[in-house]
């Protein structure tokens, strides 16, 4: 179980930067990022559907982290 977990989540980190990489930069700093929250979870097109898959991930990330740590060996 724990070497399924782990395997788990080797391919939940590739899969992550993979998906962090393919973000396009918006080039305006960090801003607009703190002033308005309507393009965090939903965004337009392939680019709201990427933001969607990254977050899955990282909380998939979260979530194996903490049962790796739980889980005896």
């Amino acid at each position: 179980m724990f070497v399924v977990l782990y395997i788990l989540f080797l391919l939940v980190s590739v899969a992550s930067v993979f998906f962090v990489l393919l973000q396009t930069p918006k080039q305006s700093g960090l801003s607009p990022s703190l002033g308005g929250g309507s393009d965090l979870l939903g965004g337009r097109g392939v680019e709201g559907g990427i933001i969607r898959v990254t977050s899955g991930l990282a909380v998939a990330y979260l979530v194996l982290a903490l049962l790796l740590n739980v889980i005896p060996r």
